[in-house]
């Protein structure tokens, strides 16, 4: 008569089968830290962002080279690819670093913001702060369309929160064309820094926003259903 094996002897057997993975060698564990070194090195993007906007200002964007910003702001051309991409990205980037966004600004009277926002901290007049040369650079497609999302619609937005803040005050109609005042200004701006030769006073300023907030244009009226 055949004798048959202990009841447990399958289960022990099993259990030493389960137990050999986790007594092999183990897997070395992978280190989460932040890793140090220029990808988180700010101080590097200044120095390239300075040399950009030098070149800019001495060169022009045609004539601006990679290899020199590069050697000014003492770093491989291979960095300046790796993280900006291009040509277009980098200058555009440089531009904006100059605008890291709109401080929360509330005088209690729109005038006294809007005079704030256009033309103190970072302000769109600061752009006359570029060289006629370099402020061209704007021009470029590529540049002008990464200026418009990281720039220019974001100081949209701000300058719509200050013109709703007025009209809940009763400052100024509920139909009225807000950001159409705030370009009116800026293209002054521009105008008197690179076509006139010198910066818009700024009393003139003062006098031009508060003809336009005292009558102000107005949004065209909703269609009316047929």
């Amino acid at each position: 008569m055949l004798v048959s094996s202990p009841p447990d002897s399958k289960a022990c057997c099993q259990c030493v089968m389960l137990l050999l993975p986790t007594m092999s060698t183990p897997k070395p564990v992978k280190n989460t830290a932040p890793r140090r070194g220029r990808p988180l090195d700010s101080a590097l993007a200044d120095r390239v962002f300075a040399a950009t906007l030098t070149q800019l200002s001495s060169v022009g964007y045609p004539r601006l080279e990679i290899e020199t910003v590069a050697a000014d702001a003492g770093c491989s051309k291979t960095t300046i690819y790796r993280r900006w991409g291009n040509k277009p990205q980098l200058v555009a980037a440089a531009i904006a670093s100059e605008y890291p966004g709109p401080s929360g600004i509330d005088n209690g009277n729109l005038l006294a913001d809007l005079l704030e926002h256009v033309s103190t901290g970072p302000s769109l007049l600061k752009f006359g702060s570029l060289s006629p040369v370099a402020w061209t650079a704007m021009l470029e497609p590529e540049v002008s369309e990464f200026l418009r999302s990281e720039v220019l619609n974001r100081r949209d937005m701000a300058a719509e929160v200050l013109i709703q803040r007025a009209i809940d005050r009763g400052e100024l109609p509920a139909d009225v064309d807000g950001l159409t005042i705030v370009h009116t200004v800026l293209g002054l701006g521009v105008y008197t820094r690179y076509l006139a030769g010198s910066p818009v006073r700024p009393e003139t300023l003062r006098q031009v926003l508060s003809a336009l907030l005292a009558s102000p244009p107005r949004l065209p009226a909703p269609a009316q259903p047929l």
